[in-house]
């Protein structure tokens, strides 16, 4: 479930549509040259669907200093292992301080390889708070770095946006945001009970069952030597035991990274969207790829012989979602930084629990433990071309670095060979005949037009986002009862002719215009989603002339927010607006 913080049920950019109501009977009528389409789309407006695959690039040296003034004859990009031709670069210098747009009011892009400089795409900053795996005193101590951060205004607030994430993802605070918004978000998070200690102590309260359970198999064990000979070997006895106990906290362990995963993987999709770079900073005590591995070394280390107990393996690897992630983040620009807040922590076993472990091996465990915590981490950074952020304690020096990172890189484009087969692709990028160190997300899944609709109707539908190049409006009609506490509203979704390809068809000019709406009902998060494509004539004033798309959603009583996504199949051209609409009692009552 995806909800709104409290003090932001609607987006803060104040960037949502206009809805406008036309009394009690609609003034507009559908036009007769438009009407949906149910059957497969004509083949008139089938063009090839190829987006350009841009790759951001930071390049440094071995001291880790930004290296910039690199052309494009500098760099070799493969994609699945052969060589592509870079058709668009630029080094970026100033993405931070740009404005939506650039200067020019037009739409920032790269410069081909033969020109020159770019504008900057705006760069927008994105603080993750993943409270299943954030403590109480790490969350204040990065919280109380942001702040002072922000303070430096090194960052514009208004392209901050603070997801809080628990067993739902929360909204504390949208792009738009002033200063103050963002205060009032860091403070609610900061009061709020968490429940990223509760993971540290079940997995503190598995070690003292597992060492507890050790402790009592030896007693038995030793009562047993008493009748024979020789003492039965407590091992295999322990193991038996010890499996039941590792499958309970790795199955719990798994149902919160999973939700972890899933949440974040909603964020990805929410920021496509967003034109340029998008900077996700997860914020978090630890993210294990493996939930229950450390636990299985504490068990050979009790038992050094027992490395067959692997071959039970009573642990699941989360790798197809960490991988399912990445690239989806990867798909939308989404890169991400993983800031782990646990600091300099020594050891997980303090000096009393260490002393009370019959074992020799408390130190390789606890590298165990801090190996596990950060494997998740390390692979949200890496594959998406961001860094993970280990041994700090205080975090000033390394939110400036990254706010530098944001601002500056080179950016690159090509166009890609497979011509859009909607399957997964690898990139790798290296700078010829230098020793340099590169960072880049390391592939990406291509994606439909049709998804990629989908996925900019979810920013619009979530965080308020408006892209409207084809200059959407939208009106309603009679709102009327359905029944089961719903109303039927018709839903006028009206694009001006003149910014539509008509194309020749038959003996006709024709064009065909792809419709989807999303609404989110406020009090419950419910979402219904529908979708029409329409197939539109020409009209004779089509310069003047706004087609009226006639579209019937059912929505429950009370505030519902509403997302239209509208696209030129032609052209492929697409906007997306949004709006709220209240109809009906908010309890219910009619």
């Amino acid at each position: 479930m995806v909800t709104s913080g409290n003090s932001h049920r609607v987006a803060a950019t104040g960037r949502r549509a206009a809805l406008v109501f036309f009394g009690a009977v609609s003034v507009l009528a559908a036009a007769p040259w438009a009407r949906a389409q149910d059957t497969e789309r004509l083949s008139f407006s089938e063009v090839v669907d190829v987006q350009l695959v841009n790759v951001e690039v930071w390049v440094s040296d071995r001291q880790g200093r930004p290296v910039v003034g690199l052309g494009p004859e500098d760099f070799e990009v493969r994609e699945d292992g052969k060589p592509v031709t870079v058709d668009f670069f630029s080094e970026v210098t100033g993405a931070v301080s740009a404005r939506p747009g650039g200067d020019g009011g037009e739409p920032a892009a790269a410069s081909d390889v033969t020109g020159g400089g770019a504008a900057a795409e705006p760069a927008h900053l994105v603080l993750y708070f993943d409270e299943l795996h954030l403590g109480p005193a790490s969350r204040k101590q990065a919280i109380g770095d942001l702040r002072a951060f922000l303070d430096e205004e090194k960052f514009p607030a208004e392209r901050v946006l603070i997801f809080r994430q628990d067993r739902n993802l929360v909204t504390e605070a949208y792009f738009g945001s002033s200063r103050e918004d963002l205060d009032a978000a860091l403070a609610r998070i900061e009061a709020s009970p968490g429940m990223g200690g509760q993971s540290q102590q079940a997995k503190r309260l598995a070690v003292q069952r597992l060492n507890q359970l050790w402790q009592d198999t030896r007693v038995l064990a030793s009562a047993g030597s008493s009748r024979r000979t020789t003492e039965p070997e407590p091992c295999p006895m322990f193991m038996r035991n010890a499996l039941p106990e590792v499958q309970s906290y790795a199955r719990t362990s798994r149902d919160r990274i999973s939700a972890t995963l899933d949440h974040l993987t909603s964020a990805a999709r929410f920021l496509a969207a967003l034109p340029g770079v998008k900077t996700l900073l997860y914020i978090s005590d630890s993210l294990e790829r493996t939930p229950g591995y450390d636990l299985q070394d504490f068990i050979t280390g009790l038992c050094p012989a027992s490395d067959r107990f692997r071959s039970l393996s009573p642990v699941e690897e989360l790798s197809s979602g960490f991988h399912e992630l990445t690239r989806h983040a990867n798909a939308n620009r989404v890169t991400i930084y993983a800031l782990q807040t646990s600091g300099l922590r020594s050891t997980f076993l303090s000096t009393a629990e260490q002393a009370s472990v019959d074992f020799l091996g408390a130190n390789p465990f606890n590298s165990s433990i801090r190996e596990a915590e950060r494997d998740g981490l390390a692979v949200l950074a890496d594959e998406t071309g961001g860094r993970a952020i280990f041994n700090r304690n205080q975090f000033d020096g390394e939110l400036e670095q990254i706010a530098d990172e944001m601002a500056s890189y080179y950016t690159l484009a090509y166009r890609p060979p497979h011509g859009g087969d909607r399957g997964e692709h690898q990139i790798r990028v290296r700078v010829r005949g230098r020793k340099l160190q590169v960072r880049h997300r390391r592939g990406y899944r291509d994606k439909s037009s049709d998804q990629r609709l989908s996925e900019e109707l979810d920013g619009a539908l979530y965080l308020g986002l408006v892209d409207n190049p084809l200059g959407v409006r939208l009106g309603a009609g009679r709102v009327r009862t359905a029944g089961g506490g719903k109303r039927r509203l018709p839903l006028h979704v009206m694009v001006p002719a003149a910014g539509v390809a008509f194309l020749p068809f038959e003996d006709k000019e024709m064009a065909q215009i792809r419709v989807e709406v999303a609404s989110r009902h406020a009090p419950t998060s419910k979402v219904v989603r529908d979708e029409k494509t329409f197939l539109v004539e020409a009209p004779p004033d089509r310069e003047t002339r706004l087609l009226d798309l006639v579209f019937h959603i059912e929505i429950p009583d009370g505030l519902n927010l509403v997302a239209v996504g509208v696209r030129d199949d032609a052209t492929r051209e697409t906007a997306f607006v949004s709006t709220t609409v209240a109809v009906g009692e908010p309890d219910g009552r009619r």
